[in-house]
């Protein structure tokens, strides 16, 4: 076979063309070839390749309109894969080699960068994990999240924050809805303390391992009991309604 008869069967094996029609439950489109003599020619549908496809499986779709590299065997157009799509006049979304850049049409972007160490995952609309057994995390140096609306924790089993200095709830209004115990004294083992004239509001029982400091009035309504002598452990700087 001579060069130039090699050459046209490559042009008729691989050839560029553009998504005309998609099939989305056999993963399959139409691509028209603009550049025939007769006119544009439009093929049957073609498989799209992806890495997996048996166990592990990968589907991602070439959209209307998408530039793609079709390879086709010796048989006819009707036989044939599309490899591929490629950016022709359109630019790139980014221009890093560094980075894995996805860009979905509705405005998402999932995106690492390694140069930077960042991982980007910017999401217009929900987000969703949902795993069968245990989500662990593993930070560095710290966490911050920020919510436009309320903040929801549920738990079917218990709930625990540990800190080796503090923790800090900052709210001009706070409900404990509950037992709540305190252990240690107020002046060592632990510490619960009241800097504003905010309200503490406790719906349940408060039980206190330790010493009370009182810097101002306490007031309470129905029974109050203890288990040692009052004034011993409980100081108070105002008055005991």
């Amino acid at each position: 076979m001579g060069a130039e008869s090699l050459a046209d069967l490559l042009a008729q094996v691989i050839r560029v063309g553009f998504v005309v029609a998609r099939d989305e439950q056999k993963m399959r489109v139409r691509v028209e070839f603009p550049d025939t003599v007769s006119g544009p020619l439009t093929t049957d549908y073609l498989q799209v390749l992806v890495p997996r496809a048996k166990q592990d499986c990968v589907y991602d779709l070439p959209d209307y309109g998408d530039q793609v590299l079709c390879l086709f065997l010796p048989h006819g157009k009707e036989e044939g894969f599309v490899l591929g799509s490629m950016y022709g006049a359109d630019a790139p979304p980014v221009g890093s080699g560094d980075k894995w850049h996805r860009t979905f049409a509705d405005g998402t972007v999932l995106e690492y960068d390694r140069a930077a160490h960042v991982l980007l995952a910017d999401v217009q609309g929900r987000a969703k994990i949902k795993t069968t057994e245990s989500l662990e995390a593993e930070i560095g140096t710290f966490i911050k999240a920020s919510a436009g609306a309320d903040v929801t924790v549920e738990a079917k089993g218990k709930i625990a924050a540990t800190a080796p200095d503090f923790i800090s709830l900052t709210a001009t209004h706070i409900d404990l809805n509950g037992n709540v115990t305190s252990g240690g004294s107020g002046g060592s083992g632990g510490r619960y303390r009241a800097t504003d004239n905010a309200d503490r509001i406790i719906n349940g029982f408060l039980v206190v391992t330790g010493s009370v400091d009182i810097q101002g009035d306490l007031t309470t309504r129905g029974n109050s009991s203890t288990s040692g002598n009052s004034f011993a452990s409980t100081r108070s700087g105002g008055d005991l309604h």
